[in-house]
């Protein structure tokens, strides 16, 4: 289980709908900073991947709360 996944589950345990909204803005702005600069020698690509597959992690959890309300 990858990091992500532990502390998005252990917001979910508890309950702490706030913290994943939060997780999700902040990986959100880190993205658009990723994207909007461009350093020689560095692909923008793997970051990318991974901070849209946390984003989609944190909103299917975000999911889950909106099925239990």
């Amino acid at each position: 289980m990858k990091a992500i996944e532990q502390i998005i589950a252990g917001y979910v345990s508890l309950k702490n709908r706030q913290a994943l909204e939060e997780l999700r803005e902040h990986r959100r702005r880190l993205l658009d900073g990723v994207r909007a600069y461009s350093v020689p020698g560095f692909r923008p690509s793997v970051v990318d991947d991974t901070l849209s597959e946390e984003i989609e992690l944190i909103e299917g959890a975000l999911a889950h709360f909106d099925e239990n309300a």
